[in-house]
């Protein structure tokens, strides 16, 4: 009688171990969807220059784009005038406000663009940053310097970041903050969905004035993406390089009325080439990943070049952030993208990465000779077959005096 009771009240306790566990277990996560990737984020080392990760491995999840933030309050007013710590903190805050709308926060961003007025303010940003992200899980960060539209303004930025809210593969949803400044008509946000993505190359219509520019170009990019089967509802993100900077309201203007008063969220950087307007895009695809980690591939009417690819498709579940990436100080323009390209290779090795991965290039020289260098060496380092989708845009600094060239690139791991 004993060993039965015993045995009875085992099993009860087992079973009340069991109820009260189900009623303590933690809210389910959000179920993956059928052939997804569990989602994580790895960090790469740190970034000497900018404190920042020097890559940061995004894998399985939505990915949330923001809109170019200045340090402005609801109404469009600058805050922190001749503070660029002050400035840096309100445009982290208005970030933040922005993912907020997309079920992401600043605490989930992996690669922050930067752009500073000055070399002189680069200090200030730095330490800011570094201030609002944790050691050892800081985003890659990229630097550039150029003009702003509002003179007083001494730093702005865009961030992509993770988000567990994206929609399915191949639709894009775009938001709007209540609390924030910006042109009607234009989002703060957009999430790029899990699956199939697209960089697609800058491209630059020779017209005359920089809204007539504005629009030739977008009519080229929408060309490209109906040749993708794509249209303009999958665009996620528009980055633009322009001059003179006051042009850019009008060149914000026609991007808007080109998506019919929905565009996704628009960064600017200011350039001195001779073209007013040079526009690239990112978009999503509802094409299921294929069986390669990447494919390049060239429009019809578009010659294929050795050095960079009109479009990059990514299907690998991972994306890779790279850190800016600056040569030593005072080097000639050759040994800076030597050394530059060394320190890539490096990187991409730690991410399972290579060269024949790299899926977007950004290249910023601040004077003639390196942007002049950067077209002789490029070709030593890609194969003609599989260069990255790029865009080189000659500007004012690199955000670090002595260092003329900058590099901001995103890869995919070699193998899945």
């Amino acid at each position: 009688m004993t060993t039965a009771i015993s045995r009875i009240s085992t099993v009860l306790s087992f079973m009340t171990v069991l109820l009260l566990a189900g009623c303590s277990a933690p809210p389910e996560a959000e179920a993956p969807r059928p052939g997804s990737v569990e989602s994580n984020v790895r960090y790469v080392a740190e970034n000497a220059l900018t404190g920042g990760a020097n890559a940061v491995v995004a894998t399985g999840s939505p990915l949330a784009h923001t809109a170019q933030f200045f340090s402005v309050d609801g109404e469009g007013k600058l805050v922190g005038a001749g503070d660029a710590g002050a400035q840096t903190a309100r445009v982290l805050d208005s970030i933040d406000s922005a993912l907020s709308e997309a079920g992401s926060s600043l605490a989930q961003v992996v690669k922050l663009n930067v752009y500073l007025r000055r070399s002189d303010v680069t200090a200030a940003v730095k330490a800011e940053i570094a201030s609002r992200f944790p050691h050892g899980s800081r985003p890659a960060i990229s630097m550039v310097e150029g003009a702003f539209s509002n003179p007083a303004a001494l730093v702005a930025m865009d961030a992509v970041a993770t988000t567990r809210q994206g929609p399915a593969a191949g639709v894009t949803v775009r938001k709007r903050s209540a609390a924030l400044a910006g042109p009607g008509g234009a989002n703060h946000v957009a999430v790029l969905p899990a699956g199939t993505r697209v960089y697609i190359s800058g491209r630059a219509a020779r017209e005359g004035t920089t809204a007539e520019a504005t629009r030739a170009t977008m009519v080229q990019l929408r060309d490209t993406l109906a040749f993708l089967g794509l249209g303009l509802e999958h665009v996620v993100h528009v980055k633009s390089f322009l001059q003179p900077i006051s042009e850019m309201s009008a060149a914000e203007e026609q991007i808007i009325e080109f998506f019919s008063g929905d565009a996704p969220p628009m960064a600017f950087t200011e350039w001195t080439s001779s073209n007013p307007i040079e526009i690239e895009i990112i978009a999503t695809s509802p094409e299921d990943p294929g069986s390669q980690p990447l494919e390049y591939l060239t429009p019809p009417g578009d010659d294929a070049s050795p050095v960079f690819s009109r479009i990059a498709k990514l299907y690998h579940p991972s994306t890779i952030y790279v850190s800016g990436l600056w040569g030593g100080d005072g080097d000639a323009g050759s040994e800076q993208i030597h050394s530059i390209f060394a320190s890539l290779k490096q990187v991409l090795d730690e991410t399972g990465s290579d060269l024949n991965h790299l899926a977007k290039a950004t290249y910023y020289p601040s004077d003639d000779d390196p942007s002049a260098k950067l077209n002789e060496i490029r070709p030593k380092y890609y194969d003609p077959k599989t260069p990255p989708a790029a865009s080189k845009a000659l500007v004012a600094g690199t955000g670090f005096s002595g260092r003329t060239i900058t590099l901001d690139m995103i890869a995919v791991p070699a193998r899945f």
